[in-house]
């Protein structure tokens, strides 16, 4: 397993190094006075404190679905991105904030499906700099757009992103590596259903990948582009999922399998629809964060297609859940996220919770995340 270990724009890790004093105790001429017998008394008698345990340390990890700013040619931003985000931003905080890059930041020229029929999603890779200036420090590439344009451009979307002081995830059996300021490491790994991706339905390379990660860092997240695709797949099925022809895997053994070999916290993406969440072994499973934002309409916005959130969660370094939030969105008539006050996402997910029963997490009327009882 190849491992990538970034460093961060517009964040550090802070090393202090502190020289000891050495204290030298001068000798006296004179003869010391002897020591008295006391029995072992006074031996007996000393106060003894142990020291006491420092606190976990914790780490908030901020989540967001299917985006993607725009496309080349047609659907170009007029301000090149500049307001995509603008109003959303005061919720991409977090030690990590991930989003799932939709789309390539390259323009190459690519028949990705053989001479039939295909949409594409691409961005110039100067476009990378939108996702950095609103604060986010991960994008997946692992989707069915990422290689929009070829080979060439996936490898030029990595540089881009890299460049604008970002990492990626999803590279093919690579673990990303980021170092966040309290000294605890994050690995991320993304997959999806394509051989030039860590592909999500081989559950033994699943498996190898989570567990390489779990061996380098302290959290391991995994992000999936998977599923059937729109309003009619908002459920979770059981067994493995079909679209348009592809076998798209099984959802829930592969969440479960990243769980059993390591994984922290799994989120999806991938239907364009939300759909529920499930607590597995005291894990947080998020299968679906839906259509985030699809700038100058690239994604429909018509009921579940336009609604989203924003997850964030902070866990303890041993990856117990401290506490988890949600944050409703939905896509404006241009397809930019914007905060909902009708918090639609809320009863979607609270819907949608029925397909895990007792193991179902769900989300209160401010948001917060509600968790089974253990």
């Amino acid at each position: 397993m190849r491992t990538t270990t970034p460093t961060l724009a517009r964040r550090g890790l802070l090393v202090a190094s502190v020289a000891g004093l050495a204290a030298v105790a001068a000798c006296s001429e004179e003869e010391p006075p002897p020591v008295e017998d006391d029995g072992g008394q006074a031996a007996e008698e000393a106060p003894t404190s142990a020291a006491p345990s420092p606190e976990p340390r914790e780490i908030t990890i901020t989540h967001v679905g299917d985006t993607m700013p725009g496309s080349y040619p047609n659907q170009m931003a007029s301000d090149e991105g500049a307001s995509f985000f603008e109003g959303v931003k005061s919720a991409l905080t977090g030690d990590v904030v991930i989003a799932n890059l939709e789309g390539a930041l390259a323009t190459y020229e690519f028949d990705k499906c053989g001479g039939g029929s295909c949409t594409y999603f691409r961005l110039p890779g100067e476009y990378a700099q939108v996702f950095a200036d609103a604060g986010f420090h991960v994008l997946n590439q692992a989707n069915n757009h990422g290689w929009d344009a070829g080979p060439d451009g996936a490898a030029d979307t990595q540089e881009a992103i890299r460049e604008a002081g970002m990492e990626v995830c999803g590279i093919k059996d690579e673990v990303c590596l980021v170092e966040t300021e309290n000294g605890l490491t994050v690995g991320l790994v993304g997959f999806a259903p394509y051989t030039f991706y860590t592909d999500n339905r081989d559950l033994d390379a699943v498996a190898a990948l989570v567990a390489s990660a779990k061996e380098q860092a302290d959290i391991v997240i995994a992000t999936a582009h998977l599923g059937a695709e729109g309003t009619d797949h908002r459920h979770v099925p059981e067994g493995e999922e079909h679209y348009l022809g592809e076998n798209r895997g099984d959802t829930r053994g592969f969440a479960h399998a990243c769980i059993d070999n390591g994984a922290d916290l799994v989120v999806g993406h991938g239907p364009h629809v939300l759909r529920g969440m499930e607590v597995y072994n005291g894990k947080l499973i998020c299968y679906s964060l839906g259509n985030f934002g699809g700038g100058q309409n690239l994604f429909s916005t018509d009921g579940p297609l336009g609604r989203s959130a924003v997850l964030s969660i902070t866990l303890r370094e041993d990856g117990t859940i401290v506490s988890g939030q949600m944050t409703a969105t939905r896509m404006d008539g241009d397809g930019y996220p914007r905060f909902d006050e009708d918090n639609g996402a809320f009863d979607d997910l609270n819907e949608l919770a029925e397909d895990f029963g007792d193991d179902a997490a769900t989300v209160a009327d401010d948001g917060a995340l509600v968790l089974p009882s253990a």
